[in-house]
């Protein structure tokens, strides 16, 4: 019975298994290539040139959130929930498609008056210019449509071709600090390139015909997602405005051992976001046809994120010293301590990931934007004034700070104004 109910499971959910295992190898791949660089840069530009390498990404990454706009989360659940419709579908694309080039004009003068501004930028200002190629890859990436179409083997193959000629560049032709461009130049030239190759095979095979949408549908994509962009905005702010608060009280140096260590946090948290991710879609599905399926699903998932970030967080701690001395060779001590000190934020992250699903999942967004942009500001002055006293210590306080603080409140929004959202309460 157990096997015919597991087989049952398996073929009903056979498009969802598919696409996972292509987003989880997507995923797993961008984990593991920054690891693959890491020590590359390390060895030959020190942590110092890492550190600034890191940090022009971290730019570009947010800066990127301007064209990812809310198309990762209300595109995505629109094309789901439409999949039987495909002129709907072919329009959606090409109508997201013009709204990211225009946002990607307003993202390239923010990075221009980020320059003017940020006294890192101006010393190292090729590096930096440069590191907008991965502004640009990023804002064409077509994963969106392909998550909710399940095609995401249209782009599998292209970001492995062209992650692998990354990495051949980068150990190839990285010599000193004197190319230290080549880094993020390398990566985002090849990220756009995957992104163009998939978006051709994604049009042939699905026979989309060319469309230009009018303002009124352009405007119409703009004001129904700005809500959501205000969250993603406020998020990346979270993730990744840090190393540039950093930049401006520490040395290069300092900056090298927060990045590496950010950079293995963030390949912690980004496994229960690739989790998230995946199930994006499924959710909505499941959402859209009974409630209470979905909270069982819910609960289950809530679970699983926490035990296993507990675990992850025990494997930081044991093995701190081992992780960090793949990066670097001198002063593993100081970056092991530092890991060990970072060890338990991917748990903080895990409270408020499955609550954040559902207000995504039931289009309650509006919800938990205030929570969101009131984060941002307490991680900017928290971190701001904490990382000027304590340096890279303190930054991390700040940090634990505002990550509870989103999980208590999204908790206290899910119990006391949204109870019948709240997965862990049964249905009596």
């Amino acid at each position: 019975m157990f096997k015919n109910r597991l087989i049952e499971t398996l073929v009903s959910n056979k498009r969802h298994i598919n696409s996972s295992f292509f987003l989880f190898f997507i995923n797993l791949l961008n984990f593991v290539f920054p690891l693959l660089i890491s020590p590359r840069i390390i060895q030959k530009c020190g942590l110092e040139g890492f550190g600034i390498v890191i940090l022009f990404q971290s730019i570009a990454i947010f800066v990127s959130s301007i064209t990812e706009y809310g198309f990762n989360i209300n595109a995505t659940r629109d094309v789901t929930l439409n999949q039987d419709h495909p002129d709907f579908i072919n329009k959606h694309f090409f109508t997201v498609t013009y709204c990211k080039t225009i946002l990607l004009g307003i993202a390239i003068l923010l990075s221009i008056l980020i320059y003017f501004f940020f006294p890192k930028a101006n010393d190292y200002s090729f590096i930096y210019f440069t590191s907008l190629f991965i502004l640009i890859g990023r804002t064409f990436n077509p994963l969106w449509v392909l998550r909710s179409l399940h095609k995401l083997k249209y782009i599998f193959y292209f970001f492995i071709f062209f992650k692998i000629i990354s990495l051949l560049v980068i150990y190839l032709f990285l010599e000193s600090g004197a190319n230290l461009y080549l880094v993020n130049l390398t990566i985002g030239s090849m990220d756009l390139l995957t992104c163009i190759f998939s978006i051709l095979v994604l049009m042939n095979r699905m026979k989309w015909k060319y469309y230009k949408p009018d303002f009124k549908a352009i405007k119409k994509e703009i004001v129904t997602g700005f809500g959501i962009f205000v969250q993603v905005i406020s998020i990346n702010a979270n993730a990744y405005l840090n190393p540039m608060i950093l930049g401006l009280f520490v040395n290069e140096y300092a900056l090298g051992i927060y990045c590496v260590v950010e950079k293995v946090i963030l390949v912690v948290r980004f496994c229960g976001s690739f989790i998230i991710q995946s199930l994006f879609p499924k959710a909505c599905e499941m959402a859209g046809k009974n409630h209470q399926d979905y909270k069982v699903f819910a609960r289950k998932l809530f679970v699983f994120l926490v035990i296993s970030m507990l675990i992850a967080a025990m494997l930081l701690v044991v093995f701190s010293n081992l992780i960090v001395s793949y990066f670097v060779k001198m002063n593993i001590a100081e970056c092991s301590a530092f890991l060990v000190y970072n060890s338990l934020i991917p748990f903080v992250v895990a409270f408020n990931m499955v609550p954040y699903l559902t207000f995504m999942v039931y289009s309650k967004q509006k919800a938990v934007t205030k929570i969101i942009i009131l984060s941002v500001f307490i991680n900017v002055i928290l971190n701001t004034i904490l990382s000027k006293q304590f340096g890279i210590f303190g930054i991390s306080a700040g940090i634990y700070i505002t990550e509870l603080f989103v999980s208590i409140s999204l908790w206290a929004v899910l119990i006391f104004k949204f109870p019948n959202l709240n997965f862990l309460k049964n249905e009596k």
